[in-house]
């Protein structure tokens, strides 16, 4: 056998485990409320809101390393699974151990470089310390809001404690930085307030 067909057949592992992703159920919603999206389609739209919301981010802010960040940044749920965004601190500890060893576990059936480059942008998401990770996290705690009380949307009554308060405290960490996408927030939700389809 050719020398590149071992790396080639663990890129291709790599890939078809991460097929799985499209499996992992998350707790939001699509926009019309049929059915609850998965992971591959949140990554996806994710990419596109960066793609389309890029001029909202700070000055000198390399999209494509965005793009990048997002891409990569949930395949850890083919190991670790999704979880509600508002559980408890300890709920949150546990989960991110879970995806710090699901990252290993799924970035390691890559070759040594790109485990590493992979790996790399991962934490890079995690840490929230680059412009890059910043605006990608910023853009993954919008897209949930826009699918749920977005113009048009029908809303959720699965969550009765995510008042107006407590949306715009869980939202404001992420988001502030960004002063249209933090307007955008606060926009929407009087807009659900308003609609019945947020508690006031």
């Amino acid at each position: 056998m050719l020398r590149g067909m071992f790396r080639l057949e663990a890129q291709v592992e790599f890939l078809l485990t991460c097929d799985r992703l499209k499996a992992v159920t998350r707790t939001t919603l699509l926009h019309s409320g049929e059915r609850a999206e998965n992971s591959a389609e949140h990554s996806w739209h994710l990419a596109l809101m960066a793609l389309t919301l890029g001029e909202y981010a700070l000055p000198g802010t390399n999209l494509s390393r965005v793009v990048e960040l997002l891409i990569l940044h949930d395949l850890v749920e083919v190991h670790a699974g999704d979880v509600h965004f508002d559980q408890s601190e300890a709920g949150q500890e546990q989960q991110a151990r879970r995806e710090a060893e699901a990252a290993a576990w799924l970035f390691g059936q890559l070759p040594p470089d790109q485990r590493d480059i992979f790996g790399a942008a991962w934490q890079e998401f995690e840490a929230r310390q680059s412009p890059e990770a910043r605006f990608a996290r910023a853009l993954h705690t919008l897209l949930p809001m826009l699918l749920t009380w977005g113009p048009g949307a029908v809303g959720s009554a699965a969550h009765p404690e995510l008042t107006f308060q407590r949306v715009q405290a869980l939202k404001q960490p992420a988001l502030a930085e960004f002063p249209e996408l933090w307007e955008l927030v606060r926009q929407t939700a009087a807009r659900a307030v308003t609609e019945g389809i947020m508690p006031g």
